[in-house]
């Protein structure tokens, strides 16, 4: 019964134009007829509870039905978030001033609440740090990220005035990344996607991604053109990057970087903070954390009480079965965790 109720939600919800554009993708990539992709996009939706946006991500035109079975789609995920976070915290997570009030001891910066800070505050805040990340409280995804850097003949009274017309009433100190993650992608700070699971006190890893700049944009998001990859246990990238339109990297398009083999610094103790915070706020068990690395070692960047499943499941980052995470994901949420 809920399946259906989900179904129904969705068509009643569901962008024609949006939904259309992405058939004709899959037709012009795998050659198959119109109403072909039409009925097995409405078959998976039905038994994989998959949107046409999954059904394109994950090539589901070229996968079997036990290999689609293993994806984490749109509805499982859904489900995932209802058996493991209680949505009346969310609001620790999406309102990133009161995320940082309660994340403190992990923010390893200064920052500044605009609503709450008068000029001459923000003006001896810029002269401590004039050079800043501004952010609306409320938004995702990067949008609305703006880096500035001041220097004595700033207006930074104006500056005060714009930042909050703009609605950018956060503003934080500058992440200096450590340079070996400058090397990978000096114009963005590159941070890590921890994806964590925790019940009864214990917390499992599920994902580790790495998340890089294109080298063009301040930020590493992959809707503002970011690449993103997989790394090990051992803190080494071990698959090539990709970015949000499938493109594929085996070096970064700007550093030249090789990806695949990249060791990242202060790997070990970014999954042990990512573990600690995961515990802060034990109503809201299934969390992507955002860790940036920095000479000292790891900060937390933000929190993602609705951490996404389609990044996790590209093509190019699947095993040699083109197997999704829904096996490992189902293991944890619906099992038991056994913290190392």
């Amino acid at each position: 019964m809920k399946k259906i109720k989900y179904l129904i939600r969705r068509v009643f919800a569901m962008d024609y134009k949006s939904m259309w554009n992405t058939i004709k993708k899959v037709h012009k990539r795998s050659g198959k007829g119109y109403l072909s992709i039409i009925i097995d996009m409405f078959s998976c939706a039905i038994k994989y509870q998959a949107g046409y946006t999954d059904y394109f991500l994950f090539n589901f035109e070229a996968l079997n039905d036990k290999q689609r079975s293993t994806f984490i789609t749109r509805g499982i995920n859904n489900a995932y978030l209802l058996k493991m976070n209680d949505s009346s915290y969310y609001h620790c997570f999406s309102d990133k001033v009161e995320f940082n009030k309660i994340f403190k001891d992990y923010l390893m910066r200064d920052f500044l609440d605009l609503k709450e800070a008068n000029v001459d505050e923000f003006i001896c805040f810029m002269k401590k740090h004039p050079k800043v990340m501004a952010k609306p409280v409320d938004e995702s995804g990067g949008k609305g990220v703006t880096k500035i850097e001041v220097n004595e003949d700033t207006d930074l009274k104006s500056l005060y005035e714009q930042l909050k017309a703009e609605n950018k009433t956060l503003v934080e100190e500058y992440v200096k990344q450590h340079p070996k993650m400058n090397e990978l992608c000096p114009s963005s700070v590159n941070t890590l996607r921890i994806v964590t699971a925790t019940k009864n006190n214990q917390t499992a890893i599920l994902v580790r991604v790495i998340r890089m700049g294109n080298g063009i944009n301040d930020v590493d998001n992959l809707h503002k053109g970011g690449l993103f990859t997989f790394f090990n246990e051992e803190g080494v990238i071990n698959k090539p990057a990709i970015d949000r339109e499938g493109n594929v990297f085996m070096v970064h398009p700007t550093s030249g970087v090789k990806i695949e083999g990249f060791e990242i610094p202060y790997y070990k103790e970014a999954i042990a903070m990512a573990k600690k915070a995961a515990k802060v706020i034990p109503q809201v068990g299934l969390i992507g954390f955002d860790v940036a690395i920095t000479e000292n070692g790891p900060c937390l960047i933000e929190g993602n009480e609705l951490p996404g499943y389609d990044l996790y499941q590209s093509k190019i980052h699947l095993s040699e079965n083109n197997e999704g995470l829904k096996p490992l994901f189902d293991k944890v949420i619906y099992g038991e965790i056994h913290e190392d």
